[in-house]
C-alpha cells in the first residue's frame, strides 16, 4: 500500500485522548513533550501493514534518532474489538519487542476511538509527526518510504536545534 500524506502546521492539533498508557508509568502528552519531535504510529495489534511496516519502522526511527526523537504507539481499535483488549496488547508488545509508549485510544461515541477520530485517520497504520513546538507537520497512512520519513524527521531534528 503506498503511503498518502498531508502536511499542516496552522493551529494547535488536539490533545490525544488516550484511555491507558502501556511501558510508561507516566501519562504523556503533548505538552509534556515540547522540545522534542514527535512520531506516533497508531496500529492495530491485527492490522498486517502495521506488524510488517509501520511498527518495525518507527522502531528503526527510535534507534536512528534517540536523543532528539520520541517515538510512541497508538493503539486505535476500531474493529475486533473483543481480541485487542489490554492483555492482549500487552503480550503484543512483549512478544514484538515494542519498547517504547504506548496509548490506547480511548473509545469514541460512534465506531471510530476518540484519538482516530479528531485527528481524521483513515485506518492503521497512520504515522503523525509533530514538531518540537507541539504542530502537526505530517500525518500518512499506510506504508511510508523509510527514506522519505527520514528526510522528514531530519529536517524537523535541525529546525528543532536551529537557535531561536
Amino acid at each position: 500500500m503506498g503511503s498518502s500524506t498531508s502536511k499542516t502546521s496552522v493551529g494547535a492539533p488536539p490533545e490525544w485522548q488516550v484511555a491507558q498508557w502501556l511501558n510508561t508509568d507516566e501519562d504523556i502528552t503533548l505538552a509534556s513533550l515540547r522540545g522534542k519531535v514527535v512520531a506516533v504510529e497508531a496500529f492495530q495489534m491485527l492490522c498486517p501493514a502495521c506488524v510488517a511496516h509501520g511498527i518495525p519502522q518507527v522502531k528503526r526511527l527510535a534507534r536512528a534518532f534517540p536523543e532528539d526523537v520520541q517515538v510512541l504507539g497508538l493503539h486505535t481499535v476500531f474493529e475486533h474489538h473483543a481480541a485487542m483488549g489490554p492483555v492482549a496488547l500487552e503480550a503484543f508488545l512483549h512478544e514484538y519487542r515494542i519498547g517504547f509508549p504506548v496509548g490506547i485510544d480511548a473509545p469514541g461515541d460512534g465506531a471510530l476511538p476518540r484519538t482516530m477520530e479528531a485527528y481524521a485517520m483513515r485506518g492503521t497504520p497512520s504515522l503523525l509527526l509533530f514538531d518540537a513546538e507541539g504542530r502537526l507537520r505530517a500525518h500518512h497512512f499506510g506504508q511510508v518510504d523509510d527514506i522519505e520519513l527520514g528526510a522528514q524527521v531530519a529536517r524537523l531534528v535541525d529546525e528543532a536545534r536551529a537557535p531561536r
